[in-house]
């Protein structure tokens, strides 16, 4: 019946993208290696499951500890009480800036979302008109292009560039897109990267804060993963944390409690700026998206409780023993990684078990794989791999499964 829908209604009529259909058409067939060991693996999923008991028993500790008061089940500030911005900026101070820093995060710097890709998708409504242009670069996380496209219709335009994201190569995509006749608004990029799991070193993110300087852009900068660096030699830094004084109103950090702290389904990112109008309308967008009150009452409680960093570092052990695990099982079995020093994911090369070196191939593999293995893993091609043959997996779950999931792979056959 879309003849009685408009335009944009008609648009929005879509099947399920078929990644997000294997997620949601195996939860009732989760693997278990004694309830179900036949049932399905999800590694497609940006999701960590290996602290879920100790998450869970901190929350109920801090829901006894916690006063409800009447303020915590009526309206407040769509994008976030004053006491869940506070608690945010204090908690980021550190990560940010370090506690000593001249720099400070308060409450005005804060505006809460449903999630990080609700945060982003202000932030390209925003920043840019339908028909801009953000420069990312390759590979990046598909649910971006969701983000800035679907909504704020601001297009995203690859950078082909490695690690050390050399200015030559930003140059190069600019001139691309000027030659286009687009508008380029700002460059997006992840540290740690999804979906490769890079921790980009500060001589790296000082290019592109020096390239965009000099191009009049502003910064958007992902960080959901900051606290989730496994790798002991790896030094994460945050953009704000490099940038100039004359240009920090022009970087934006993107962050939630979805990743670090295994809390996905409270649906609740935020965006840190330094630029007031940015925000205040912000503030006006987050009308259509607040995040409950009493959600924002728990988290506030969350971010001071005594136990959260003994959590936080059981997770980053534990996904080191993951990655570690993985990372062997794979390349015994010939599949070349990527090293990865933080996130939840390895990017592997399945190639060699492709009839042919095209996409085409690729998505046939990763048929063969979810339905014959049932394992679900992501093809490198929504990522905008290089060449076809990439998948990314997420390893963020026990030994015994990351096992399974290997053994299933090795049944693979070239």
């Amino acid at each position: 019946m879309k003849e009685f829908l408009s335009r944009r209604g008609r648009s929005n009529v879509k099947d399920m993208p078929p990644l997000v259909h294997a997620h949601f058409s195996t939860e009732n067939d989760r693997y278990h290696p004694e309830k179900n060991p036949g049932g399905h693996i999800n590694m497609g999923t940006a999701e960590t499951r290996l602290v879920d008991t100790e998450v869970v028993d901190l929350l109920h500790k801090i829901q006894r500890r916690m006063t409800l008061v009447p303020k915590n089940i009526h309206y407040d500030f769509f994008h976030g009480s004053i006491e869940f911005r506070t608690a945010i900026a204090n908690y980021w101070q550190n990560i940010i800036f370090g506690k000593n820093s001249p720099r400070r995060l308060t409450a005005d710097n804060i505006a809460i979302g449903a999630g990080c890709s609700l945060a982003l998708e202000m932030l390209a409504t925003m920043l840019g008109d339908p028909g801009d242009v953000v420069l990312i670069p390759t590979p990046y996380y598909s649910g971006f292009v969701d983000d800035f496209e679907a909504r704020a219709e601001v297009k995203l335009a690859s950078v082909h560039c490695g690690t050390d994201l050399p200015k030559a190569a930003f140059e190069a995509a600019l001139a691309e897109q000027k030659r286009k006749g687009k508008k380029v608004r700002a460059v997006l990029f992840s540290s740690p990267n999804n979906p490769v799991g890079t921790v980009y070193t500060p001589e790296a993110v000082k290019n592109v804060i020096s390239f965009c300087m000099e191009n009049n852009l502003d910064i958007i900068s992902d960080e959901i993963y900051a606290q989730t660096v496994h790798d002991p030699d790896a030094k994460w830094v945050s953009t704000l944390s490099l940038v100039p004084d004359e240009y920090l109103h022009r970087v934006h950090v993107t962050s939630s409690f979805a990743k670090d702290f295994a809390l996905s389904g409270f649906r609740t990112g935020f965006a840190i700026s330094f630029n007031p109008d940015l925000l205040k309308g912000m503030a006006g967008l987050a009308y259509f998206s607040a995040v409950s009150t009493h959600t924002q009452a728990l988290l506030t409680e969350l971010l001071t409780a005594p136990e959260l960093p003994a959590v936080l570092q059981e997770s980053r052990d534990r996904m080191r023993v993951a990655y570690k695990l993985i990372e062997k099982s794979l390349n015994e079995m010939g599949i070349k990684t990527l090293p990865a020093q933080g996130g939840i994911f390895i990017f592997a090369d399945f190639s060699p078990y492709m009839e042919r070196q095209e996409f085409a191939a690729e998505h046939t593999l990763w048929k063969k794989i979810f339905e014959g293995l049932k394992l679900n893993i992501s093809p490198g091609q929504i990522f905008d791999a290089p060449t076809p043959g990439w998948f990314r997996i997420c390893y963020a779950h026990d030994p015994v499964t990351v096992e399974e999931a290997c053994k299933r792979l090795r049944l693979l056959k070239k």
